[in-house]
């Protein structure tokens, strides 16, 4: 029997999922674009056909337009709210507040960030180590917020996914370091190393100065610096990875 794709006529497979015969190289579903897959594995392959980064992009995007028609209660709801109390009455807000925002500028700048870093580290990683790199460094940022609030007893709740942007940040900067990008009002493109090392030079100040009482802010740099670390130890443990060019 032939496989339906190429021709060949040896080390064939029937697909368990449309019936067809195929060789070795093509009886993965998405290899020979299967038209029988109904069953809930296939809602996963298909799912991760589109890219686990944009599938994260997408859910941000849903619950943001979701918050427009009513963002104090998508707040109550998903915004990590840091008091130790309310952590145990609502734990799923520690994950859930790394996906929702509620102002456009928030939206659209962790967004637009997400939507090239994350892409490039996926790209290198592949889908299942970049969610996981993103996810571990969102909740990262959680629980350093967490215990950030509770040690200034400020208890302001807490909401996007700038944690896990960072730890993407941290680990492609640390497997990809020739990555140059542009940083306004930097006029000519820099490295990723020296970008993260401003980025995160900021936010440690701003957290000194915030924590001193010089100033407030309601940016999260702790979580930010927390999810830097993860990605940092990420970027350690899979080390230096390069894009093949054919």
């Amino acid at each position: 029997m032939k496989c339906k794709v190429c021709g060949k006529d040896w080390n064939t497979s029937i697909c368990p999922y449309c019936g067809g015969t195929y060789c070795s190289e093509h009886i993965h579903p998405l290899d020979h674009f299967c038209e029988g897959i109904t069953n809930k594995r296939s809602a996963r392959i298909r799912l991760a056909s589109y890219g686990a980064n944009n599938v994260i992009i997408i859910i941000c995007t849903i619950l943001f337009f979701i918050s427009i028609l009513n963002w104090r209660l998508m707040v109550d709801l998903f915004a990590l709210h840091p008091s130790i109390a309310h952590i145990f009455k609502m734990p799923w807000q520690i994950f859930t507040s790394m996906f929702l925002h509620i102002e456009f500028w928030h939206f659209f700048v962790n967004m637009f960030v997400l939507l090239f870093f994350g892409s490039e580290l996926e790209r290198r990683l592949g889908s299942k180590r970049y969610v996981e790199i993103f996810i571990v460094s969102g909740l990262a940022g959680s629980l350093g917020y967490i215990i950030y609030a509770n040690l200034l007893n400020s208890y302001v709740p807490a909401l996007g996914a700038s944690a896990a942007i960072f730890g993407v940040f941290g680990c492609l900067a640390i497997i990809a370091p020739e990555v140059r990008i542009m940083i306004f009002p930097i006029p000519i493109p820099i490295g990723i190393r020296t970008a993260l090392f401003l980025f995160a030079a900021y936010d440690f100040w701003m957290m000194i100065l915030s924590s001193a009482g010089v100033f407030t802010t309601n940016v999260a740099n702790v979580a930010h610096l927390a999810g830097l670390f993860v990605g940092l130890y990420y970027g350690r443990r899979y080390g230096r990875r390069k894009i093949r060019v054919y």
